[in-house]
């Protein structure tokens, strides 16, 4: 078992017990690698049953704050209090699965966390999601939230917080990062190294949607015939945010050829637009291409953050993270070509 480093007074029975609603005894914690921006932990509780199952082992999932490098970065974007405000207020008003949340910590609480539930063994027993029907979820959160201002935060305010990391890095060591992650004549190069990342012209959208902002494979449970996650990094914004993001970061290796691409965005065109209707205008190709590529320099920066703190990576999300940003690139030229 890895260490765990999280507060102490929230590890005990008497926490688990208060928060569940219902005595239970805490038997073990693990540590899932998989939280590079929080820390989460699997934990591993018993409750009294009736009839022949006097004990009954459960679980759930505790996030915390993150831990040495990368806590900076989640501080400066808040992810952990805005995953939990989603919890107490958003959550309820979306047509969308996502997890039970048991408990958040008091906004008054110095240190934010929250209790969810644990997907995992829903998960095991459903049909795995695919491509389809990971763009038809994208799609349903998209045009059951367009023109509904949910919330205040924008994704103006996301590329503020990222600004103020940029500015907080040495820049050689970006310079070097790209320089040998990207081909020298990269079209994303230029707007990277500018020092300051912004959208570098108009946006074709109809009208501001809910975007996840981190939404790929990692955070997609086949859970509840498809539940959506992490949400730490949502902001009403464009929809090809959530698009370009989930093609940059969990297409690399599900055969990503320009005929693949565009039937992606094309099956994600058709759910999106379903059930527009008269009262909302619909996205069409040629914007929503334009728009990604607009918004490829900014997706970028999530794997060069991710890979500025990669002593805290496992190696595998390593690896993953620097494909992620090479496929950004690729990316750029494909759908480049298709706006030509």
């Amino acid at each position: 078992m890895e260490p765990v480093f999280t507060h102490p007074a929230r590890l005990t029975d008497e926490f688990l017990s208060t928060q569940l609603g219902r005595p239970v005894t805490l038997t073990a914690v693990e540590s899932l690698t998989d939280g590079h921006m929080a820390q989460v932990l699997r934990l591993w509780f018993t409750a009294e049953g009736e009839g022949q199952d006097q004990v009954q082992a459960e679980t759930v999932i505790y996030k915390g704050a993150a831990l040495s490098r990368t806590l900076e970065i989640a501080a400066r974007f808040k992810s952990l209090e805005r995953e939990a405000a989603f919890y107490r207020a958003l959550a309820p008003k979306l047509p969308i699965a996502t997890p039970h949340c048991w408990s958040v910590a008091p906004s008054s609480e110095v240190e934010p966390w929250i209790l969810l539930e644990d997907l995992a063994p829903q998960a095991v027993l459903a049909p795995p999601l695919t491509m389809d029907s990971a763009l038809t979820l994208l799609a349903s959160l998209h045009h059951k939230t367009r023109g509904d201002a949910l919330v205040r935060i924008n994704l103006s305010n996301n590329i503020n917080d990222l600004n103020g990391f940029i500015q907080s890095q040495d820049p050689i060591m970006i310079e070097q990062l790209l320089s040998v992650t990207l081909p020298e004549n990269a079209s994303l190069l230029p707007p990277m190294l500018s020092g300051r990342a912004t959208i570098q012209s108009d946006l074709h959208y109809p009208g501001p949607v809910l975007c996840h902002g981190d939404f790929r494979w990692d955070n997609l449970s086949a859970a509840k015939t498809g539940c959506l996650l992490d949400w730490g990094d949502y902001c009403m914004g464009p929809p090809a945010y959530d698009l370009g993001y989930f093609l940059a970061t969990s297409t690399p290796d599900r055969d990503p050829t320009e005929v693949n691409l565009i039937t992606w965005i094309d099956h994600y065109l058709d759910a999106v637009n379903a059930a527009a209707g008269d009262a909302h205008p619909t996205l069409t190709r040629a914007g929503l291409i334009q728009d990604v590529l607009c918004l490829l320099p900014i997706i970028a920066w999530t794997p060069v953050m991710m890979l500025l703190t990669a002593a805290e990576l496992p190696g595998t999300k390593h690896t993953y993270w620097k494909a992620v940003l090479t496929h950004c690139e690729t990316l750029s030229v494909q759908l480049s070509r298709f706006s030509a």
